[in-house]
């Protein structure tokens, strides 16, 4: 058997050890909606804009005081009323002040919008609230994650073709016999 070169192949153990350990860290890593608090996050109203046939358009913005991104899941505690615009907003709070992060197209029908996070309002009124300058570029469709989920889909594609070559690399490689 003088001769012959073949590669061991981690235990199984310690592979899922090696897996577990990045999946723990990113999930201590990554601030969940429990990281946020009352008044940290404060949903403001950016501006709205008339619409012709009586719509209008509202536009929202947040103040996170906080110094880390927060994250606030869509539900009882990240909330749009009326609920036919619930899942328009945010759930990813950078730090800072942040104006025209989503906006929501109002019918002609409906003259108040309210965004609540942890009990914290922004309401925008058809008629009392501040007009948009005719030069205010709205917020496109989305909350931002786009990029990210990119990235992501991107990196999986990149590390299964790699792994997939080293396979085919290992199996393909001849393996020297004494002869």
């Amino acid at each position: 058997m003088a001769g012959r070169t073949r590669r061991r192949r981690a235990p199984l153990g310690a592979r899922l050890a090696v897996i577990a350990g990045i999946v723990l860290s990113v999930v201590l890593l990554t601030p969940g909606a429990a990281s946020a608090h009352y008044g940290w996050i404060r949903p403001v109203v950016t501006c709205v804009t008339p619409v012709q046939g009586g719509s209008w358009t509202a536009v929202f913005g947040y103040t996170n005081t906080t110094s880390s991104t927060l994250t606030v899941n869509r539900g009882s505690l990240n909330d749009m009323t009326p609920d036919q615009f619930d899942g328009k907003q945010v759930t990813h709070f950078s730090p800072g002040t942040r104006q025209g992060v989503f906006s929501v197209s109002v019918p002609a029908s409906i003259t108040t919008v309210q965004w609540q996070v942890y009990g914290v309002y922004g309401i925008a009124r058809r008629d009392s609230s501040t007009r948009c300058p005719s030069s205010t570029e709205l917020p496109a469709d989305g909350n931002g994650m786009g990029v990210v989920i990119a990235l992501a889909a991107a990196g999986a594609v990149g590390g299964t073709s790699v792994y997939v070559s080293r396979r085919r690399r290992d199996r393909g490689a001849p393996v020297p016999t004494e002869g």
